[in-house]
């Protein structure tokens, strides 16, 4: 389902990303560590269409990155999603269901926590709240390819444990998910298979707790 063959990046004269191939087959989940600047955001806005590399090949779900196909079949989590904050959560849900061409999914919305809210402006949620409707955004549809990233950020461990019970749930329905994250416990618990970044670069043999010390920088 991703398909990702001798990938290279540069940013401002930088290998961010540096001959790195990786697949993630249906119902399976890839988690793929690294420290903050290891280039996990950099391969995911790769993989996503949302920037081009300087080498290598992708398939999401069998199209290139970026086409329409592709986007039909991807859910997205970027770390800083877009939203539109004038929007009430209601709304924003209808929004991106209409786009998609399906209905609000409001078994996921309550399970994510987002019933309760559903009248409030955008503008006005919590970190929390604002990571569990990104969720909900990437996920109604039920794409076939999850890209995440850092999908945790801001939510409380009870809010943790269910998403990883919706990410279970959607693997054994035949998705693949790819998900970036330096926290060893999540990666751990939810994938089933884990890809080493360092500098851009997958790292063989490398000690998992070295590697997810945190250190300066960003992807």
């Amino acid at each position: 389902m991703i398909l990702i063959e001798g990938l290279t990046r540069s940013r401002d004269g930088r290998r961010v990303v540096d001959d790195v191939s990786i697949t993630a087959a249906a119902g399976e989940i890839v988690g793929l560590i690294g420290l903050n600047g290891a280039g996990k955001s950099s391969l995911l806005d790769c993989v996503a269409g949302l920037a081009r590399p300087q080498a290598g090949q992708i398939s999401v779900a069998g199209h290139p990155p970026g086409s329409p196909a592709a986007r039909r079949a991807t859910g997205l989590l970027m770390q800083q999603p877009g939203l539109p904050e004038r929007l009430r959560v209601a709304e924003t849900l209808q929004l991106f269901a209409v786009l998609h061409g399906v209905a609000p999914c409001a078994d996921l919305a309550s399970r994510l926590g987002l019933t309760a809210i559903a009248q409030q402006q955008v503008r006005r949620l919590s970190a929390g709240q604002r990571q569990r409707l990104a969720l909900a955004l990437a996920l109604q549809h039920r794409p076939v390819v999850i890209l995440l990233d850092e999908p945790a950020t801001a939510l409380d461990p009870a809010m943790r444990r269910d998403l990883a019970a919706i990410l279970a749930e959607r693997r054994e329905t035949g998705a693949a998910i790819l998900m970036a994250t330096h926290d060893r416990d999540e990666a751990a618990s939810l994938c089933d298979r884990l890809v080493l970044l360092d500098n851009g670069r997958l790292v063989a043999g490398a000690v998992l707790a070295d590697l997810l010390q945190e250190r300066p920088g960003h992807d």
